[in-house]
């Protein structure tokens, strides 16, 4: 008898709590403005950080008026890297036409690097790398360059 008992409380118990699991929170639906559709910046913290590719090597600035602003700095945000150029420039084109203030780096190994911004401390350009990443899909494949002397 106890155990008939005990299995009929079971069951209610475990219905009651199989009706709660199916139950769906829907929020009321709002119709969309244009202000609510746009690219929103996203503020990136230290949990959402995904690993930052990286490389280090020695380059020189194609451009000796980036040097001003940037020779102090070690850790570049690279979207880009080109053999050819002229490539590198187009690239830096549509870069500043999206607001972008790029700098192009030339390698020893003759590559042509593009970079969108430059820092002394790694850990803000890892920061600025995921930013970036998070904020333009298009540039997923965003990476670190470490400057070697």
């Amino acid at each position: 008898m106890k155990v008939l008992i005990f299995a009929v409380i079971t069951m209610l118990l475990l219905t009651a709590v199989g009706c709660r699991a199916r139950r769906i929170y829907m929020p009321e639906r709002h119709e969309a403005t244009p202000a609510a559709t746009e690219r929103q910046p996203q503020e990136a913290r230290v949990s959402d950080m995904e690993p930052v590719p990286t490389r280090a090597e020695r380059f020189t600035f194609v451009e000796p008026a980036d040097i001003a602003t940037h020779d102090a700095n070690q850790f570049f945000v690279i979207l880009g890297s080109f053999s050819v150029l002229e490539n590198a420039n187009r690239f830096v084109e549509t870069l500043q036409m999206k607001g972008f203030d790029p700098v192009i780096l030339r390698s020893e190994a003759g590559m042509h690097r593009v970079s969108i911004d430059s820092f002394r401390e790694e850990n803000t350009a890892r920061i600025r790398v995921n930013r970036i990443r998070m904020n333009y899909p298009e540039y997923t494949d965003a990476w670190l360059l470490i400057r070697t002397h």
